[in-house]
């Protein structure tokens, strides 16, 4: 490492740059200077302090949060929002993110877990026998020429029609299932 001392303002400018440690390594190969492998250049960079990701402090954070909010409104969550912190150069992880959403303003953190629990599927229950009817298509056996429709009653989980076809064909699901 010793050796890549007199070449410290270029490895920094190479670095800043956003090469990577190999790129910087094959650079300094290509120039002629010896030792300077991927993992001296690496070395070196741990020296010198040189590090890819900068630590966002809670309170920047939290500033880019609630401009963010001011920019998109108050629907979005973390995955979102970490997301397009992202894009505007604000690296953080989504669980971060999520604590500082949850605390700025709790009746925005409420309607999106609400909305979240809408989403999810509920069961259905049906009252009496046709009340309602589950379709299932199979389509795993279609490079052997074979698609397969069945449709199950919700009230008493028996299958009521059934079709098979080479290609799927709506017609003949519409004349022999329905």
């Amino acid at each position: 490492m010793a050796a890549l001392e007199p070449y410290a303002d270029l490895i920094k400018d190479l670095f800043e740059t956003g090469k990577t440690h190999v790129e910087i390594s094959t650079k300094l190969q290509q120039m002629g200077i010896q030792r300077c492998s991927e993992m001296s250049v690496r070395r070196f960079c741990v020296q010198h302090n040189l590090k890819r990701k900068r630590h966002v402090s809670d309170t920047e954070l939290e500033r880019a949060v609630v401009g963010s909010i001011y920019e998109t409104g108050p629907s979005y969550g973390r995955k979102f929002m970490t997301g397009y912190l992202s894009s505007m150069g604000v690296h953080a992880g989504e669980c971060r993110v999520g604590k500082i959403l949850r605390e700025i303003h709790q009746p925005y953190h409420e309607f999106r877990r609400q909305g979240a629990r809408n989403l999810n599927p509920i069961p259905y229950h049906a009252e009496y026998m046709g009340h309602k009817i589950h379709l299932d298509q199979n389509e795993k056996l279609v490079m052997f020429g074979a698609t397969h429709v069945v449709a199950v009653d919700g009230y008493s989980s028996k299958i009521v029609a059934n079709a098979t076809m080479p290609v799927k064909n709506n017609l003949v699901i519409y004349e022999e299932v329905y």
